[in-house]
């Protein structure tokens, strides 16, 4: 076995490879103890990315380490390697993150594309949603935990496999493929199903809202938000920034399972069956802000092709479906109610884009003068009747 070490910003990091056997072991150990005297150091990282095997003497100088250090991860620990930890149990003892697989995008087609990332097309059974964006990666881990747990708890879902190394410094999720297409290019396909479908896109809303839980994996929708507003204030006025609290303050909390972003084009239908893609956003919260994210896509974009984009369908489609989800969602025929949700759902809409100025992706930053001045003119104007209609929502659902 080789080894060799650096300190960095009082972090101590020893990278092995080969075999840590016991001969090995009984070599390593004393030296270490000198590497460890000589380099004064707050944490200590074990990079595991070419060790290729451990002993039970191995496993005892790494025990040694967790005792004696105050802060101490293994990092890029092999499958093979990580088995051991696994079943000798020191994988609950320990900080571990197991090496990324790789995948090589020059190999693979790509099939989409947003404004952080891209998803191509692994395999036959595989695809790889990719993030450029480093500042993401750790919204990787939670979208993957997020997907895991949602599956877990009864809410069809696509199956979540991994985090892979894409390159370049670029991350990505592998889900596994769906042979299918999208609720929204599903209908656009074929608008006389547009009842029986809107029918089951609420149903598989009304399925998620019924889950109640206080899993610490999901965040809090509410304090998403509040996050948003805190971000967006940087770009305006303080008087804009008050009246978004306003806002902020008539949403509710709740303990539902909400997915944050629920427009047709996170719902996949796969042999008649609806499933949930795209889980980064889902929180616990209140339904409302499910129908914040489905207003986006029911008030249509500028073109056609942007709205195709975004949700699989054209404006014309769109606008079917606003007043088909209307009446099954709120139960009514009414005409004057229907006009008056399709009103508040109007309102809804400008929340979402501008608690959206603080982003930071590509899209946002490009936007963020248009976005504000779209607000200057349509959302701080009519505040009091947008935070009108989310009471009486709140107070109808």
């Amino acid at each position: 076995m080789n080894y060799s070490y650096k300190l960095e910003n009082d972090v101590l990091i020893v990278s092995l490879q080969g075999r840590l056997d016991t001969e090995a072991s009984a070599k390593f150990e004393p030296e270490f103890a000198v590497i460890n005297n000589e380099n004064p150091h707050t944490s200590l990282v074990v990079d595991a990315s070419e060790l290729e095997y451990i002993a039970s003497s191995g496993l005892r100088i790494i025990l040694k380490m967790v005792k004696t250090e105050k802060n101490f991860r293994l990092e890029n620990v092999s499958p093979a390697v990580y088995s051991v930890f696994e079943v000798t149990g020191f994988s609950k003892i320990i900080k571990i993150t197991k090496a990324l697989r790789k995948i090589d995008l020059d190999k693979c087609e790509k099939i989409g594309a947003g404004g952080n990332g891209a998803v191509y097309r692994v395999s036959e059974d595989e695809i790889v949603k990719v993030n450029y964006n480093p500042d993401t990666y750790e919204g990787l881990d939670k979208e993957l935990a997020k997907a895991k747990e949602a599956f877990l708890l009864g809410i069809p879902t696509a199956i979540s496999f991994d985090m892979v190394d894409c390159g370049q410094g670029r991350r990505g999720v592998v889900y596994e493929i769906i042979k299918s297409s999208t609720l929204g290019e599903t209908i656009q396909k074929d608008p006389s199903r547009m009842e029986e479908l809107t029918e089951k896109y609420i149903e598989q809303l009304n399925l998620l809202h019924a889950v109640h839980t206080n899993n610490p994996v999901f965040s809090n929708a509410k304090a998403n938000y509040a996050k948003q507003v805190e971000d967006a204030s940087k770009y305006l006025t303080e008087e804009e920034g008050e009246l978004l609290k306003l806002v902020l303050e008539a949403l509710p909390e709740g303990d539902r399972l909400v997915h944050c972003d629920a427009h047709p084009k996170n719902i996949m239908i796969q042999n008649g069956e609806m499933l949930w893609i795209d889980m980064e956003g889902m929180s616990v919260g209140h339904p409302i802000y499910d129908l914040i994210s489905i207003a986006v896509v029911l008030n249509g974009m500028r073109t056609d092709e942007m709205t195709i984009g975004i949700c699989g369908m054209d404006n014309a489609t769109v606008m079917q479906l606003k007043n088909c989800f209307i009446r099954k969602y709120f139960k009514t025929e009414d005409p004057e109610m229907i006009q008056k949700y399709a009103g508040i759902l109007d309102g809804l809409r400008l929340i979402r884009a501008v608690f959206a100025i603080g982003f930071t992706s590509q899209n946002t930053e490009k936007f963020r003068p248009a976005i504000i001045e779209m607000a200057r003119q349509h959302f701080f104007p009519n505040i009091q009747k947008i935070v009108g209609g989310i009471k009486f929502l709140v107070n109808s659902l």
